[in-house]
């Protein structure tokens, strides 16, 4: 009876992890249920003492990696794929362990190649991944940050829930501990003796590692920048995150059912000799004691069974039931993992369902982005042409404009010139009569004299003729 809740706990966790999965591909009608390509059966029984990593203050110092700040639009390209290849690797456990230094890390290989690699701190688990055919990581996580890394140079900072933050003083130096600290475990990985995890230690820590995948995933449906990127990218290689995951799934039930079977025989192997052969009911001879057919013994020993007492009815039945409790206790845990199995299939259909509302919702936002921003482009190119049209109109008006403006100039310099020209000829007609006087009265000034006198004469008998009666009678009083 010790075994049922390690049982129990196992199954959940086998069923739970099918009905967690967070994509929607139909699942092929006979998954494979092989191995991975570098799994090595979990190991039962009790796993060495726990060793743990270096923290972060006591890794060797590499200096500082070179900082190459990932575009905003790129900045969760890195976080984005460690969560599609750690989702890849489901629940399955480890494929298998090395020692290094004394850790024991768990390693994960997939089909193409990635690497995950976790180690227990003293700060808890530190994760590491892997492109296929790279020995650097393109992401290191720990419970506070995960770093980025692009080439050799830092690229992007998270925070613990994968969201980007911005850098610190000593980012640099911590990514430079942490790129040696990867360099030399995944050279471990490839090169040195593989050895089985421990399935107990899987059980122990199975929920710290998946935690990280958990609020990554949270955080990817709050962060819409996160999401965007998520939903540009994430078809490029789901068909094949998609079949590792299907093969991990598989893998891990048929690990699962193993691990049950040999608790279950451990457990038959720890009961005493007469519960573990199954008793049953013998058949009654009228009027006498059960039959011998109870014996299984060697025939020679057949008289001292009989001469045995034989056991009392109560006493088989409790045998019986005795014999008989592991298995009830298997049913019993079936019949739960049954209906928590169910309980989890339907909260992965509404979990689904949920995420594909929430991408309706988003294609929906994004429709109308674009209907909005073609509807603002159309009233600008509208606005634009109104534009054109009227600085078309003023350049086609303007050449006539400046053609009046240019000959109301010239008619105006024309009139100018003319009324100089007249003022010039007057001017030169008085200075000629000016001269011509001068010249009478320098030649004969008595005669001009007289003339003038002649003049006023002439000038006073006009007047006397043009006048008022009254001005000729006084003009003759005057005379």
């Amino acid at each position: 009876m010790r075994r049922a809740p390690f049982i129990l706990s196992l199954a959940v966790a086998g069923l739970g992890l099918a009905a967690c999965n967070r994509q929607t591909g139909q699942t092929p009608a006979t998954p494979a249920t092989g191995a991975p390509i570098a799994s090595l059966p979990l190991a039962q029984g009790a796993p060495p003492p726990l060793i743990a990593a270096p923290a972060l203050a006591a890794l060797p110092s590499g200096g500082a990696v070179k900082i190459a700040e990932a575009p905003r639009s790129e900045r969760y390209r890195y976080i984005d794929r460690a969560d599609a290849l750690g989702a890849a690797f489901a629940d399955s456990p480890p494929d298998y362990s090395v020692d290094y230094a004394g850790v024991r890390p768990w390693i994960w290989r997939s089909r193409h190649g990635e690497y995950r690699i976790v180690e227990p701190t003293p700060e808890g688990e530190r994760t590491y991944y892997f492109d296929a055919g790279s020995d650097e990581p393109f992401l290191v996580s720990d419970p506070e940050h995960s770093y980025a890394f692009a080439h050799g140079a830092l690229a992007v900072v998270y925070g613990p829930d994968g969201r980007a933050v911005g850098y610190d003083p000593s980012s640099a130096e911590r990514a430079a501990r942490y790129l040696a600290r990867a360099r030399a475990l995944h050279e471990a990985a490839v090169h040195q003796q593989r050895q089985a995890a421990y399935a107990a230690a899987w059980r122990e820590r199975r929920s710290q590692v998946l935690a990280e995948q958990r609020a990554w995933d949270a955080q990817q449906q709050r962060d819409a920048e996160w999401r965007q990127w998520h939903d540009a990218h994430q078809r490029a290689e789901q068909a094949d995150w998609d079949r590792e995951r299907t093969a991990r799934m598989a893998y891990a039930v048929t690990a699962m059912a193993a691990t049950i079977a040999a608790a279950t025989s451990e457990h038959d192997r720890s009961q005493p000799p007469e519960t573990q052969r199954p008793w049953g009911p013998l058949p009654q001879q009228a009027g006498g004691p059960p039959p011998d057919q109870g014996f299984r013994g060697r025939p020679q020993d057949r008289g001292q069974f009989q001469a045995r007492p034989q056991p009392q009815a109560a006493q088989l039945a409790a045998a019986r039931q005795q014999a008989d409790a592991p298995r009830a206790a298997q049913a019993d845990a079936a019949r739960k993992v049954d209906v928590q199995a169910a309980q989890l299939a339907d909260a992965g259909r509404q979990r689904d369902a949920a995420r594909a509302a929430e991408a309706a919702r988003h294609a929906a936002a994004v429709q109308q982005a674009a209907a909005k921003q073609q509807a603002d482009a159309a009233r600008a190119a509208q606005d634009q042409a109104r534009k054109d049209q009227v600085q078309a109109a003023q350049a086609a008006a303007k050449p006539q404009a400046d053609a009046a403006r240019a000959a109301q100039m010239s008619q105006a310099r024309k009139v100018q010139i003319a009324q100089a020209a007249a003022e010039q000829q007057a001017a030169a007609a008085q200075r000629t009569q000016a001269l011509a006087r001068a010249q009478v009265q320098a030649q004969n000034p008595a005669a001009l004299q007289r003339g003038d006198a002649l003049k006023a004469r002439m000038a006073e008998l006009h007047a006397q003729k043009s006048g008022k009666p009254e001005d000729r009678k006084n003009h003759g009083e005057q005379k």
